[in-house]
């Protein structure tokens, strides 16, 4: 902190008792001779100059300050209060939203959950067709035993009606007994691959001989002798009659 108004004081009279040195020293003037300015600034300057006297410096002090009094609380903007005011009402739908959520998935977990714990209905299987290609194949439609029944055609020379016969009941054995899905449509092709899918290769060999056979006879014209036919009679009972 500076203090120009004390040093200007202290310079003058400084300035002034070097002007009474100076004028002790040489020849006084006349009483009543003013100092001119000029000469008080040369002597202030020269004093200033002076290493003895210090010069100007600097001091620092502490002091109290009055604290700040506290600001007044301000109101907020209007649109401030607007958009806590929007995002209370949106968090209350929000939180609707997500509880109907919540209930819907918790309802279809109970659902599936006890769907899957629900043993299935035992399925009901579709009943036999009762006839095929136009064929009666109920089992109480034929014989009791066909084997005997067709062999007895055969050695009379009937051959086409013993075929016949064993076809009938090689479809009604497969389709009652075994469980063979044959449509009422099917083709002996046809029929021939589905009981491919259940019966054992020896009933389906059979199966493939007697179809074989009755195209060769039906739809080829061709003469079958006797004695074939007659083994598929005896071979029939062995084939389709026995236990599943």
């Amino acid at each position: 902190m500076r203090f120009p108004r004390n040093a200007l004081i202290l310079t003058m009279l400084v300035a002034c008792a070097g002007v009474a040195t100076v004028a002790a020293a040489e020849p006084h003037p006349a009483f009543g001779t003013a100092v001119s300015p000029e000469e008080v600034r040369a002597a202030a300057a020269q004093l200033r100059s002076d290493p003895d006297l210090g010069g100007e410096h600097k001091v620092r002090t502490l002091r109290w300050t009055r604290s700040r009094a506290p600001d007044l609380p301000q109101e907020p903007p209007p649109w401030i209060e607007g958009l806590f005011g929007y995002l209370g009402q949106t968090g209350s739908l929000l939180l609707w939203v997500a509880g109907s959520i919540m209930a819907a998935i918790a309802v279809l977990w109970a659902y599936r959950t006890f769907k899957a714990r629900t043993p299935a209905p035992a399925s009901i299987a579709a009943p036999a067709v009762a006839r095929v290609g136009g064929m009666d194949i109920r089992p109480e439609s034929l014989p009791g035993d066909i084997g005997q029944a067709a062999l007895v055609l055969a050695e009379r020379g009937k051959t086409r009606e013993a075929i016949s016969l064993l076809y009938r009941g090689a479809l009604s054995r497969a389709v009652h007994r075994f469980g063979v899905p044959i449509g009422e449509s099917y083709t002996e092709g046809e029929a021939l691959r589905a009981a491919g899918t259940l019966l054992d290769p020896s009933r389906v060999s059979y199966f493939s001989d007697l179809v074989g056979m009755r195209r060769r006879a039906v739809y080829a014209g061709d003469p079958i002798a006797a004695g074939s036919v007659r083994h598929l009679c005896r071979r029939f009972a062995a084939a389709l009659d026995a236990a599943r």
